[in-house]
């Protein structure tokens, strides 16, 4: 697989384009860290509500408890602090789910900072470099036989501007009529460079 053009200009852009995506995700993916810290960080406050919650279920449950020893009375007294401990924890529980969905939020968040990046990436960078490096690896192997570099040029005469097909071969019909071996390797080598491959015969 050929992943840089043979052509120094467009070889020096792609080596641009490459370093620059790679810093683009890299940028990305940091980002999205320091985001999804700063996020998190605000699920200290439902922490702290769980504790405070649970803290005080456990104070007042204890109370209760001791309360209830006292005799004729101790179960009616102990009563509101019982009640008093399930809405704690309640409190608690309100801590914990706050806490989870901070954590979620910070998730989703952090995800979508580079996953967006990197897919634009994917449409924009990668999916033509692939293409590049594919096509400059198939007509780097069609140049390797006589066949394969007949075949580049009547690629080179169906896709490239006429100027340079005339340039390259003055009558290009006639030189794939009579199999013309000189106009023939002129438009192959044509072909060839528009693909970022470097012609042995050019």
């Amino acid at each position: 697989m050929q992943l840089y053009s043979s052509r120094p200009g467009r070889a020096i852009w792609q080596v641009v384009g490459d370093l620059v995506a790679i810093g683009t995700i890299v940028a990305a993916i940091w980002i999205s860290q320091q985001v999804r810290e700063a996020i998190a960080s605000l699920g200290a406050f439902g922490t702290q509500i769980e504790d405070a919650g649970g803290g005080f279920a456990t104070t007042l449950t204890d109370a209760g408890d001791a309360l209830a020893q006292v005799p004729f009375v101790g179960e009616g007294v102990a009563q509101p602090f019982r009640d008093g401990a399930g809405s704690a924890d309640d409190l608690a529980a309100a801590g914990t789910a706050l806490r989870g969905a901070v954590e979620a939020m910070a998730t989703t968040v952090s995800t979508a900072l580079w996953l967006l990046p990197v897919l634009l990436l994917v449409l924009i960078w990668l999916i033509p470099r692939l293409r590049f490096a594919t096509r400059a690896g198939a007509s780097r192997r069609l140049a390797e036989t006589p066949a394969g570099r007949d075949l580049l040029a009547l690629r080179a005469l169906v896709g490239q501007p006429t100027a340079k097909v005339l340039t390259a071969a003055p009558d290009p019909l006639a030189a794939l009529r009579t199999a013309d071996r000189a106009g023939l390797d002129a438009l192959a080598a044509l072909e060839l460079r528009a693909a970022g491959v470097r012609s042995q015969t050019a």
